[in-house]
C-alpha cells in the first residue's frame, strides 16, 4: 500500500494515494457522511450505551467508528477492482462517495457474466465483513460497541447496494441479467439506469416521511441527497448509454458496420518489445493478426503477452505467444453480429479476422459490438 499525503481538489474528488497500484480519491460527499457519523455516535449512540462516557471520549471513537467506516467502503470498492483485474479489466481509480464509492474501470466487461460477478463481489465483502465485526463485537467497552455498529452498517450497506438501480451493485447485477437475457448492453443500460432513477424517487419520498412524520431532519436530510445524487448518475447514465434512441439488434447489424479496418499485420519473427512500441501503445483493446507470405498463421492480442515479465519482451517472438490458426475464427463482412458473437462465445475468444473471400479486410472486437449494440 502506497498511501500519500497529497489531498489537492481535483475533478472526482480528492487524491488520497494509491492502493494496488489504483489511485483513491474522496469525494466532498463523503466528508457529509463521515461528520454525520461521528456526530451521531458522539452525540447519540455512545451516550446511550455508555454511562458517564465524557464528550471527549465519545468524539474520539466516533471519529475512529467514522475512519473505520470509510475503511469499510474502501473493502468494499476493493473487492470490485480485484475482481475486475482477475478478467483482465483495468482500474483507473476509486473515488469514495456518499452512496458508498466507485470503481472506475478503463473498460466496462465484455461479458455479463463477468459485469454480475464484478458487481457482486462488492456487497459479498460487505456481508463479510458484517460478520467480522460482529464477532468483534463482543469485545468490552467501546470497542465492543464501535464494532458492533460496524457490523450493522456494513450489512446496511451490503443492502443497500444490492438495491435494483444503477450504477449501484444491484443495478448493475440488474444490467447484467437483462443483458445476458435481451443479449444488448446498450439496452440493459437504459433499462438498469431507469430503474436506478425510480429507487432515486423512492429515496427521496423515504426522507420526506422520515422528516414529516418523525421529525428526523438530519437523517431525512442525509438520505435525501444520497437519492438526488442516485438520481443525478442513473440520469447520467441514461443519456450515455443513447437516451432511449432506437437501438439496432444484433441480428440486423452486419459486421462490416463495427469492425476495424487497415488493421496492422504483424510477422511471427517481430519480438514483443516492438510489437508493443509500434502497436499496442496506441491501440491496447485490439488484437492483431499474424502472417507468412499472405497467409494467417496466428493472431495477438494484450491478453497473450500480459503475464510475460517485460525483461523479455526483446528476446520473445509474436509467433511464440500468438494465438494458432487452428484455434481462430474466421467471420464474414456481412455475416450478422448475433451469429458472429456466438461463435466468438463457442470459441472464447475477443476478437476474429474478417475475411471477403481470401482476402484479409480487417478485425472484429467483442467491445465494438458490445459497445453499439
Amino acid at each position: 500500500m502506497n498511501l500519500q499525503r497529497s489531498a489537492q481538489p481535483v475533478l472526482g474528488g480528492w487524491r488520497l494515494g494509491e492502493l494496488g497500484g489504483v489511485e483513491i480519491r474522496i469525494d466532498f460527499s463523503l466528508l457529509l457522511i463521515t461528520f454525520f457519523v461521528a456526530f451521531t455516535l458522539a452525540t447519540q449512540v455512545f451516550p446511550r450505551s455508555v454511562i458517564g462516557i465524557s464528550p471527549v471520549a465519545g468524539w474520539l471513537a466516533g471519529g475512529i467508528g467514522s475512519l473505520l467506516l470509510v475503511v469499510s467502503i474502501l473493502w468494499h470498492e476493493m473487492a470490485h477492482v480485484l475482481t475486475a483485474q482477475y478478467y483482465k479489466l483495468p482500474v483507473s481509480r476509486v473515488v469514495l462517495n456518499i452512496l458508498g464509492g466507485q470503481a472506475h474501470l478503463s473498460r466496462e466487461p465484455e461479458r455479463a457474466e463477468h459485469e454480475l460477478l464484478i458487481a457482486a463481489a462488492g456487497p459479498f465483502s460487505s456481508l463479510l465483513l458484517a460478520v467480522f465485526f460482529r464477532f468483534l463485537s463482543f469485545l468490552p467497552g467501546l470497542a465492543g460497541l464501535t464494532c458492533d455498529w460496524l457490523s450493522t452498517v456494513n450489512l446496511t450497506l451490503a443492502i443497500f447496494n444490492m438495491l435494483p438501480g444503477f450504477p449501484l451493485d444491484g443495478g448493475r447485477v440488474l444490467r447484467a441479467a437483462v443483458w445476458g437475457y435481451m443479449g444488448s448492453y446498450r439496452r440493459a443500460t437504459q433499462i438498469a439506469s431507469r430503474a436506478g432513477q425510480v429507487v432515486a424517487a423512492l429515496i427521496v419520498l423515504v426522507a420526506l416521511w422520515m422528516f414529516t412524520t418523525r421529525g428526523a431532519f438530519l437523517s431525512a436530510v442525509l438520505i435525501g441527497f444520497m437519492g438526488l445524487y442516485l438520481y443525478r448518475l442513473s440520469y447520467v447514465n441514461y443519456l450515455l448509454a443513447g437516451g432511449g434512441k432506437p437501438i439496432i439488434s444484433p441480428s440486423k447489424m452486419s459486421v462490416r458496420r463495427v469492425m476495424r479496418f487497415n488493421v496492422p499485420i504483424l510477422e511471427p519473427n517481430l519480438p514483443l518489445a516492438m510489437f508493443v512500441w509500434r502497436y499496442l501503445d496506441f491501440a491496447r483493446d485490439q488484437a492483431f493478426p499474424v502472417m507468412v507470405n499472405g497467409t494467417l498463421v496466428g493472431m495477438i492480442s494484450l491478453a497473450e503477452i500480459v503475464h510475460i515479465d517485460r525483461l523479455e519482451w526483446g528476446r520473445v517472438k509474436v509467433g511464440d505467444r500468438m494465438i494458432p490458426r487452428v484455434k481462430l475464427v474466421l467471420l464474414g463482412p456481412e455475416q450478422d453480429l448475433q451469429s458472429a458473437l456466438a461463435a466468438l462465445d463457442h470459441a472464447d475468444l475477443n476478437h476474429a479476422p474478417v475475411y471477403e473471400g481470401d482476402s484479409f479486410v480487417g478485425m472484429l472486437n467483442r467491445r465494438d459490438i458490445v459497445y453499439r449494440t
